[in-house]
């Protein structure tokens, strides 16, 4: 019997509950929606010397770091054709010069610690931005909470890569309530109820022969991941990539097509001795178009005799989000299964702490708190 299907010893590792976490996705999504959906967008907030007024933004901006700004690659894909203003994910302590009154920042840091999240945010207060803000908490639900600001509060006590479906499902709802695109709301029910649909068969109890993310860590183990995607499947590419790295505990790359064909493929011209090291996952979409669908086709035959393994993970769903989740939430649950295959802990954070422990003596952090209240009447 194959370890992952030794399911007393699955939940034996799973010492955190990692997996009933993943397999409560489809309520998280909904939660996290009706938490925006709660939320209610002043006319204008009073500052010193000024206010922020909320009105039609002119831009987006999304501010986030690791698994919070995840949920923001997610809704650019999800709405590139249909949001009638640009749109940007910023990771980063300060924000680009085109931010400004006009511009909606939505911060989103599930501890609300972030140093890069709160720096950014404190210049988007100083430049009167119409500011939303995701969190559990900290300092950045603090500020929002004394400053009068409008806040989503999302549930605490999770990693934050586990609360994707928390920190993103505000922001459709926030699209529509700023009046910039319509009907995000039922793909975003729609989804969620796919994922319910499919927890059942990704569960721990479901044996390896029928179960789709075990059988995709089976597939990945030993190699370093490599994911492709396209179009609207860009973001899952990059988060599926981020998944391995932290809970998989493996190096693991991504990029999109048909971009890759024009550099990257060439990389897979070298020696076998590196190349078998590596596995590539390709991400489909039913409703690919034939000129992908032949890119595809063609990668797939220069990369056959040099990687590891090909793996295709295919769509599922109607709407654009369902199709989104669909293989998302697959990858998800396969980077746990991956771990738990490899023996290792998809808690741990060791590395990002030991970075974040040392950056803290900075006091970054504090000083952007400390900037934003300076902005406001005491």
């Amino acid at each position: 019997m194959p370890y992952l299907d030794d399911v007393e010893a699955l939940r034996k590792a799973d010492r955190w509950g990692m997996l009933e976490a993943y397999l409560r996705w489809p309520d998280a999504l909904l939660s996290g929606a009706r938490r925006a959906e709660e939320l209610e967008i002043p006319g204008e907030v009073r500052m010193r010397g000024g206010s922020i007024r909320y009105g039609q933004p002119s831009s987006v901006v999304i501010v986030g770091m690791g698994g919070s700004a995840a949920g923001g690659d997610l809704l650019v894909d999800l709405t590139w054709d249909r949001m009638p203003v640009p749109i940007l994910v910023w990771r980063d302590y300060h924000l680009p010069a085109f931010v400004g009154p006009d511009t909606l920042v939505v911060a989103v840091s599930y501890s609300g610690n972030t140093e890069e999240t709160l720096v950014a945010f404190s210049e988007a207060l100083a430049r009167r931005s119409m500011v939303v803000a995701i969190t559990s908490g900290g300092v950045l639900g603090q500020l929002c909470r004394k400053l009068k600001l409008p806040l989503v509060e999302v549930p605490g006590g999770l990693k934050p890569r586990m609360a994707l479906p928390y920190l993103f499902a505000p922001l459709p709802i926030l699209m529509e309530e700023f009046g910039l695109v319509r009907g995000l709301r039922e793909q975003v029910q729609a989804a969620a109820a796919l994922m319910e649909q499919m927890a059942t068969g990704l569960a721990p109890e479901v044996p390896v022969e029928q179960n789709q993310a075990k059988k995709l860590a089976l597939d990945l183990l030993g190699s370093v991941p490599v994911v492709y995607g396209h179009g609207f499947l860009r973001s899952v590419a990059r988060r599926l990539k981020s998944q391995f790295n932290e809970n998989s505990k493996v190096p693991s790359f991504f990029n999109q097509l048909p971009a890759m064909n024009h550099d990257e493929i060439l990389g897979w011209e070298g020696e076998e001795e590196y190349t078998r090291r590596f596995s590539a996952l390709f991400l489909r979409d039913p409703g690919e178009g034939p000129a992908l669908r032949e890119r595809v086709r063609i990668t797939k035959a220069l990369l056959a005799d040099k990687v590891a393994k090909i793996v295709e993970l295919w769509a599922m769903g109607v709407s654009r989000l369902e199709r989104m989740f669909s293989i998302l939430y697959v990858g998800e649950l396969a980077s746990l299964y991956l771990a738990f295959a490899r023996g290792v802990d998809p808690y741990s954070m060791r590395s990002i702490d030991a970075v974040k422990r040392e950056l803290a003596e900075l006091g970054l952090a504090e000083e952007a708190r400390a900037r934003a209240e300076r902005l406001f009447p005491s």
